[in-house]
């Protein structure tokens, strides 16, 4: 707690919208926000499908979608690899990862907590720095994606890939907006555990898919905790 705390200190609201792309304000409604995630996964679908070759060379191509540096009101729009083990494509295009993003609650989910998300970009950088580290790589290539930008596809490439990571990993919904610093009471109905066991249940699974994740990177690429 006292970490995210020190982190949302010295993060300014300016450079956490910047990182999230959120270059200008959204004016989109939730029709147009589930346009917007089925767009963006069937784009990374595709690119998957495309850089499969590639995927025992250790590159996996990143559901995170990032901003060129063309200057302008609308920035261009771009996909990039990442230096992965094959195993991480799970975690968002095939097996656990991929049946997350084709169940509907789950994209439903997203737009309908991408405006609370998107106010608070300083809390919305906090809590998803884990999978935007996960799926970085600064000196991997990047590809223009064939997409109108828009200020709000960054950020939700992102939640989407937050759900479809934790959600492989085990967490179940409510669990998942505990864990990007959303009150699950505000979710829950009368059959639903205690906020507090909420929380707890998905730090452990948390915790174990940070285990896994590292455990695979070890295996093949030595590298250490």
């Amino acid at each position: 707690m006292k970490a995210k705390q020190d982190a949302r200190a010295r993060i300014k609201p300016d450079e956490a919208r910047a990182v999230l792309g959120l270059y200008a304000e959204v004016d989109a409604g939730i029709d147009e926000l589930t346009a917007d995630i089925d767009l963006i996964i069937k784009q990374n679908l595709a690119l998957a499908e495309r850089t499969d070759r590639l995927r025992e060379r250790g590159l996996q191509p990143s559901p995170v979608w990032e901003l060129g540096d063309a200057a302008g009101a609308s920035p261009t729009l771009c996909a990039r690899l990442a230096v992965l083990p094959a195993v991480f494509r799970t975690r968002y295009f095939e097996a656990e990862g991929r049946a997350v993003l084709a169940d509907d609650a789950s994209k439903e989910l997203v737009a309908e907590v991408f405006e609370t998300v998107a106010s608070d970009p300083v809390g919305a950088l906090v809590a998803l720095e884990s999978t935007l580290r996960a799926w970085l790589d600064d000196t991997a290539p990047t590809r223009p994606l064939p997409v109108r930008t828009k200020p709000q596809l960054r950020l939700l490439s992102l939640l989407l890939a937050d759900i479809a990571r934790k959600g492989a990993a085990g967490l179940d919904d409510l669990e998942w907006l505990s864990s990007i610093g959303l009150d699950a009471e505000d979710y829950r109905d009368t059959e639903s555990p205690a906020v507090e066991l909420i929380r707890s249940s998905g730090e452990a699974k948390l915790r174990a898919m940070w285990a896994d994740e590292r455990a695979w990177l070890r295996k093949a690429f030595g590298q250490r905790d």
